[in-house]
């Protein structure tokens, strides 16, 4: 975070300056979004977001630290709702559905080349927030009987994890041309297959049928 605004994350304007920046990198990309497009479409000088931001790295990844930030809160509590562990998994994939859809094709393979530090960000965050999140609600599934005991909750969030580094890999989603909000739907459903007992394939099938 740039020195000039190190100290302000409850700055209202800072909000709503990176809510502004991160929609218009999901509407357009981030490379393709100079400086003066964002002064322009925000309706504020460029010496207002120098005033907040070092340069634009650095704009870019208090916006995607924020977006992470975001991200991890709402994954909190969506995974502590639902009527079981499955409910919640399929809510979270449901939120990020929504997100991915709403992301740029380009949005990633931008991070990866041309601003890495926020792309780190990216990954610290799937690695770190994600798993932490996988295996508490792996381990309440185990509880309520609908995912198997015989399995370490722990490898098994870290194998979910790998893939879905790869799957978010810009060069996996050329592979395959499809969506990535199709790709993380695939993955979730290979999750939930992979680990639930009988009685929480039944509930999967019946939650499945009256969706």
């Amino acid at each position: 975070m740039s020195p000039a605004s190190q100290g302000s994350t409850k700055d209202t304007r800072l909000v709503d300056l990176l809510k502004g920046c991160e929609q218009a990198f999901r509407r357009f990309g981030v490379r393709a979004v100079s400086m003066d497009d964002l002064a322009t479409q925000l309706g504020v000088s460029k010496k207002t977001l120098y005033r907040y931001f070092k340069d634009k790295a650095d704009l870019v990844l208090q916006v995607f630290d924020q977006a992470c930030n975001r991200q991890t809160t709402r994954t909190q509590a969506l995974s502590e709702g639902g009527n079981n562990a499955i409910d919640a998994v399929i809510e979270v994939m449901e939120y990020f559905q929504t997100e991915l859809r709403e992301m740029h094709p380009s949005m990633l393979f931008d991070l990866q080349k041309y601003y890495p530090e926020a792309m780190q960000r990216l990954h610290q965050h799937k690695m770190e927030a994600m798993q932490g999140y996988l295996i508490r609600n792996i381990q309440r599934g185990q509880s309520e009987g609908l995912f198997r005991g015989d399995f370490d909750a722990r490898l098994i969030s870290r194998l979910h994890m790998a893939m879905v580094q790869t799957m978010t890999d810009p060069s996996t989603i050329d592979e395959f041309g499809r969506p990535l909000s199709e790709l993380q739907k695939e993955l979730h459903t290979y999750h939930l297959r992979g680990i639930a007992t009988d009685k929480g394939m039944a509930y999967l099938q019946q939650r499945n049928n009256t969706l």
